[in-house]
């Protein structure tokens, strides 16, 4: 072999076959990165080529390997970790900022080709404040930098950060490894570069600000034990590193029945709530719903209670009244995309109950702050929250039965340190009308010496965007009686909702009571309000008919708004028949998208579909996936979304059977079975979770539990297999319940104050779980178990496989994070039973147009550009504090996929800089190695590719044939196929 790879031309040729259905485009060209390396063939093609040594290894904490590398640090400690092994923890600043601790060195590179820099972490390593929070607040960040200049995105890039420190255990008792590529420029024609590993905060991907944007880094890093320099993608540590053995599973057995018991309890204290609440007619969609459920439902305190038919209607007038002051509220519906389609079920489940009070007028107003006295809850005031970033770790909140001003309890908080501070909110957020309100509290305070304690109203839209901050007013300091404290606030522009903020930045501690919100005359709705009917009517058709006119494009969103569009159209259906549109038309949104039919859009005022992807696009994939623009991790997990829209159908006044709904929605779910990574938790229990390594919208490493049915703020762990019953889901459920991780899922239900988790948590207790345990026992399991029979999963839309092969697990998206052009990465996952992988590495394609995009100075990737017209977000997101910093990728240059001629451009109505494209980045043929594996990926619907010659790589297996591939045979990949082959040692045991 010789001792240097090749480096290829920019292009080299790849023929298309001569087939029938092939296009007639004669030659397609095989795109490869600027002066990335192709792998030398080999003396003996008849064996695996030989893996290349390290180029460098740096061990942190090793004084000689640290003086080798001309190491440098700045708020450095060196720790003894994981097994004994050395390492470096970055602290963070003083004061604390968003950026923490650096580690600064040399290290070896080679001068052609691509050199991947690969990092040794410790699995157990995990943010533990999740334990105590709703979602964890340390979750930080190191990120890579070559020569000064920032090595891919610190969000949601394809070469991403070197690492995020997640809520979970990774791979616990062991090390992992996580693989970047450094930019061909950076190290052509260099023998060593200047390296930097930089920690940093929290990143919430949806901040609308920089503040919301970039959280303080608080405490130290994650131990960072070895860095590895490379040139093969696959990397292999060197022999005698120690890494730790497999995990022997057992069962969790920390959480017990009281869990459930937990749940049950959480339930029946919102449903008390909500029959005696002061304000009925401020109940969010989940609160009159849970209501509503309640009323049918033997175990509710409000079962039959003619006072529960009444609050779920004064609850759905103040909807009404809200709306009609504000047309906003329509958009901006307690479900995103929804609007007002709860309205419409909940009408069918209670329509034989209604008698004639469809016939009264509305009444009530929507504009109150839930809970203001403090009055319910137990430990803390129920509607009343604290955020994950919003506390110190010396602060506490309570709900305080000994001290009131009036009633029998009050809001108390305390930080104990200087600099400590917590934040309380109210959840839900009010409606808010126009015009100037008084927000006012009272305010009692004892020892404060900090800034003090305050109110300040924070505003938002109807899309739940802030458009309306840092109304503070202050208490005095000290320690006094009760202090009144108000402000008189003009709703910002665009306003629609109000989350009331009480603060304390401490040390100290302050109590709150008896908040008021005062609104201006005139905006209590109509003067003379309609009939209940008509109001209804005027509601739901409203609803539906936008909502059909603002159809969205990514599968979660579409289907929704689907949901919604149903729903609204079922009351209609109910209310005024003659309104509604036939069944068969209404369920049509929901085929488009469960990929049923093709994607149509967003109707114009005529009915008529734009088609701003074509005829040709479906929101979930021929495999069973859905779409943004590649796979996804935790946002394809719709299924909660499958179980409402199927209940949507079936359940209440007049339901009806939809069988061709179900098959669809059990073939997505048992697409998402494809993609979990069975392991160990940080008790050493069996655990399913998600496979979010290779997802596009995923920045948690390992994903969340699910078997079957994950928790989220709409659904439980046995959801799935309560309702559709089908015995491969209800196997792996009952799988879950089997490795004792059901009852550790129900954290979130008991603890997380929202009323939409409740309402999920009230289908467990009401309904699902009794019909669950009444299923008979099914054989079925996890298919990615150590265990199962082998499987290659490919979805050539998506551009991801999964593959089962022996003890290795392979999941890779080809298509990966390419959002405004065809980028050549590929993301990798690969795990055995001891050892784990993530790389984000270099691959070649063909079949891309000779159209371009250039890319930016940018340094993140920022999801809340969305809007154009907002203004108020620039491209590429809110730039870090600090010091500029500038990306090592500008100037790199990607070339276009070709979309369908019937596909506008840009595909999905106004482009601006900064936002994804849809298709343009999906090449149409993919060629990718890692270590043994080989990966030729088809996504085009009418050409055939045939593979270059590559001696290098074969004699290998094709694993979905079991057929032997010689090293040089040149296999045909038809239209939407793809080619695996394994050249490696099959391991079973």
């Amino acid at each position: 072999m010789p001792n240097a790879p090749r480096v290829p031309g920019r292009r080299e040729v790849l023929k298309y076959a001569g087939t029938t259905g092939v296009a007639a485009a004669g030659l397609g060209l095989l795109n490869t990165p600027s002066a990335a390396a192709e792998p030398a063939a080999a003396a003996d093609a008849t064996v695996t080529p030989a893996v290349r040594k390290p180029l460098d290894i740096v061990v942190f904490g090793d004084a000689d390997s640290e003086a080798a590398h001309a190491l440098t640090t700045t708020r450095s400690d060196t720790v003894t970790g994981g097994l004994g092994q050395s390492a470096r923890v970055l602290n963070p600043s003083d004061p604390v900022s968003y950026w923490g601790g650096t580690l600064k060195f040399e290290a070896a590179v080679s001068p052609a080709g691509t050199t991947y820099v690969t990092v040794r972490l410790w699995g157990d390593d995990y943010d533990t404040t999740s334990q105590q929070a709703a979602s964890g607040t340390n979750m930080w960040r190191l990120q890579l930098f070559c020569d000064g200049l920032q090595v891919g995105y610190q969000d949601e890039g394809a070469v991403d950060s070197l690492d995020i420190l997640d809520t979970s255990p990774r791979t616990p008792g062991r090390f992992f490894f996580h693989t970047l590529p450094l930019p061909e420029r950076m190290t052509s024609g260099k023998k060593k570069v200047t390296l930097e590993i930089r920690a940093m905060g929290r990143i919430w991907s949806y901040g609308q600000n920089a503040d919301q944007l970039y959280y303080k880094m608080t405490t130290p890093s994650r131990g960072i034990y070895r860095l590895y320099t490379h040139t093969e993608p696959y990397f292999i540590p060197p022999k005698g590193e120690v890494q730790g053995p497999a995990p022997e599973p057992k069962k969790r057995t920390v959480e017990g029945p009281e869990a459930l018991e937990a749940v049950r309890k959480r339930v029946d204290k919102d449903q008390r709530y909500y029959l005696t609440a002061a304000n009925p007619a401020g109940m969010d969609a989940f609160a009159f719903q849970s209501l509503a459920e309640g009323y049918l439902w033997s175990g509710s305190p409000a079962y039959r209670k003619p006072e529960a038919l009444d609050r779920v209607l004064r609850a759905i007038d103040g909807r009404y009244l809200a709306w009609k002051s504000d047309q906003a509220v329509l958009t901006g519906s307690d479900q995103q995309w929804q609007g007002f389609g709860r309205v419409g079920l909940v009408l069918a489940l209670l329509w034989e109950h209604l008698g004639d009070r469809l016939d009264a007028k509305v009444t009530g107003s929507p504009y109150e702050i839930a809970n203001p006295g403090f009055e319910d809850g137990g430990d803390t005031p129920t509607g009343w929250e604290v955020p994950g970033w919003g506390r110190t770790a010396d602060a506490t909140w309570s709900r305080d039965t000994a001290v009131s001003r009036s009633g029998s309890a009050s809001l108390k908080v305390t930080a104990t340190a200087a600099g400590g501070f917590i934040t309380v909110y109210s959840s839900p957020k009010a409606r808010v009308g126009k015009g100037i309100h008084t927000y006012g509290a009272w305010i009692r305070t004892d020892g404060v010496t900090g800034t003090g304690a305050h109110i300040d109203p924070l505003f938002f839209d109807a899309n739940g965007k802030l458009v309306g901050s840092d109304h503070r007013r202050f208490a005095a300091t000290g320690t006094h009686g009760w202090e009144y404290v108000s402000l008189d606030l003009d709703t910002p522009d665009g306003a629609t909702q109000v989350e009331f903020h009480l603060r304390l930045s401490g040390p100290g501690t302050a109590w709150f009571d008896d908040l008021v919100v005062t609104a201006p005359a005139g905006t209590g709705g109509p003067e003379q309000p309609p009939v209940r009917r008509d109001a209804y009517i005027d509601m739901l058709k409203s609803s539906r008919d936008y909502w059909r006119q603002h159809f969205p494009h990514y599968t979660n969103q579409s289907q929704i708004c689907a949901i919604g569009i149903y729903q609204a159209n079922r009351g209609l259906a109910l209310l005024a028949p003659e309104l509604a549109l036939p069944e068969k038309r209404a369920r049509d949104y929901m085929y488009q998208s469960l990929g049923m039919k093709p994607y149509l859009g967003k109707e114009d005022a005529d009915g008529k579909p734009t088609k701003p992807l074509g005829e040709g696009y479906y929101q979930v994939t021929r495999a069973g996936l859905t779409r943004e623009l590649g796979y996804v991790g935790s946002y394809g997990e719709v299924i909660d979304w499958l179980v409402m829209m199927y209940e949507s159908v079936t359940r209440g006044h007049a339901g009806q059977e939809a069988p061709e709904l179900r098959e669809q929605m059990i073939k997505i779910i048992k697409a998402r079975g494809r993609f979990r990574v069975v392991d160990v938790d940080e008790t050493g229990a069996r655990v399913s979770r998600i496979e979010t390594v290779v997802g596009w919208r995923n920045e948690v490493y390992p994903g969340e539990i699910a078997y079957a049915s994950r928790t989220a703020w709409d659904s439980h762990p046995v959801m799935s297999a309560a309702v559709f019953k089908d015995p491969e889901i209800v196997g792996w459920t009952q799988e879950m319940v089997a490795d004792g991780q059901f009852y550790k899922q129900l954290d979130l239900l008991i603890h997380h104050s929202w009323t939409r988790v409740g309402l999920a948590g009230l289908r467990l207790v009401s309904r699902d779980w009794d019909a669950f345990q009444a299923l008979p026992a099914r054989p079925g399991r996890v298919p990615t178990a150590w265990d199962r029979p082998d499987f290659v999963f490919t979805d050539e839309e998506n551009g991801v496989l999964a593959v089962k092969n022996g003890r290795e697990l392979l999941f890779a998206s080809l298509y990966w994070r390419a959002r405004q052009g065809v980028n050549d990465y590929a993301r990798i996952h690969h795990l055995t039973p001891t050892d784990q992988r993530s790389a984000t590495v270099r691959q070649r394609s063909a079949g891309t147009t000779g159209d371009t995009f250039t890319v930016r100075d940018w340094i993140l990737w920022d999801y809340a550009i969305n809007d154009p017209g907002a203004g108020h977000i620039p491209p590429g997101g809110f730039p870090p504090p600090g010091d500029t910093l500038h990306q090592s990728q500008k100037g790199d240059v990607y070339r276009l996929a070709p979309v369908p001629a019937d596909v506008p451009d840009p595909a999905v109505g106004v482009h601006f800089d900064g936002v994804e494209t849809m298709l343009v980045g999906r090449a149409p043929f993919y060629l990718c190695e890692y270590g043994d594996y080989l990966i030729a990926m088809n996504t085009s619907a009418d050409k055939t590719f045939t593979l270059p010659a590559r001696q290098a790589f074969g004699p290998a297996q094709d694993l979905a044939t079991g057929r032997t591939v010689g090293a040089g045979q040149r296999p045909e990949v038809g239209p939407r196929s793809t080619l695996v082959l394994y050249r490696g040692r099959r391991t079973t045991d």
